[in-house]
């Protein structure tokens, strides 16, 4: 027996079709604002250890009173005040540009420290600013405010913090700030130990875009000193007038892989 489709029963057949291509359509897939978050929180969450792992054995900025020193070729650190003067200061100037031996990683310009007591004193307050400070092609500027809350643990706030670059065709700035607790897991004393280090926290930002948003953590960010990239943990990320978006950056496979997760639909990324 032969069923004839009747008009009414094609057009409602015809919409629902069209509701369903509409809503694939119209799906978000917007992750510019988690992948710019994860540029900036890759290299701001990196300054803390790497200035650890120097201070820890530089003369007048832990332990001894003695300045005027030099670590490494890459970076040349030198502590310039005259003994046991406070505030200190500790310049780590990577030059026009030299391989980071830790990571692989060409950097340039300086990192600036100042410390009101020495390193390894509880409360004391380190802050770092950066002068023409670049990772490869991306330039890095802001205010860090380190406090030692203890012997393994310091707050963290970045002001004004601002990753551009600026030698490609489509150039893109990204402002950022944030505001961590941290907790070193090993490395916090001894510089021959792995510098690994756990964040929790809240940032925000605008992206290249000119979106901002907002961002939690909500599982603890991992960050191994020796890895290029951040390892593990996961963070909700909201964009302006849109869904939170969760960022898992890993199970702690040093790669450069992630995962953004947007109402139910999942999309790898590369941290740069």
């Amino acid at each position: 027996m032969k069923r004839i489709l009747t008009p009414a029963v094609i057009a409602i057949t015809a919409i629902l079709f069209l509701n369903g291509c509409l809503k694939d359509k119209n799906a978000d897939t917007e992750t510019t604002s988690a992948t710019d978050n994860s540029i900036c929180e890759n290299e701001f969450m990196r300054l803390l250890p790497t200035v650890n792992k120097i201070a820890i054995d530089e003369p007048g900025v832990q332990r001894l009173g003695g300045g005027n020193s030099v670590l490494t070729s890459c970076p040349d650190v030198s502590v310039p005040d005259s003994a046991l003067q406070y505030p200190r200061h500790m310049i780590i100037d990577y030059g026009t540009g030299c391989t980071d031996p830790v990571d692989g990683k060409v950097r340039s310009g300086k990192i600036r420290a100042t410390l009101t007591l020495p390193w390894d004193s509880i409360g004391s307050v380190i802050t770092l600013s950066l002068d023409t400070y670049m990772v490869g092609s991306i330039k890095y500027e802001g205010t860090v405010t380190l406090t030692r809350t203890g012997v393994n643990s310091f707050h963290k706030v970045v002001s004004n913090g601002k990753c551009t670059k600026s030698s490609t065709s489509a150039p893109w700035t990204i402002l950022f700030d944030s505001d961590h607790d941290i907790t070193f897991t090993s490395g916090s004393n001894v510089s021959s130990d792995p510098q690994i280090i756990t964040i929790t926290g809240t940032n925000s930002g605008t992206d290249r875009n000119g979106t901002t948003w907002t961002s939690n953590i909500t599982t603890p960010v991992v960050r191994d000193l020796n890895c290029t990239w951040i390892t593990k943990g996961v963070v909700e990320l909201t964009p302006n007038g849109k869904p939170t978006r969760t960022v898992d950056f890993g199970d702690g496979t040093c790669d450069n892989k992630g995962t953004i997760t947007i109402e139910g639909n999942k999309f790898e990324f590369s941290m740069q």
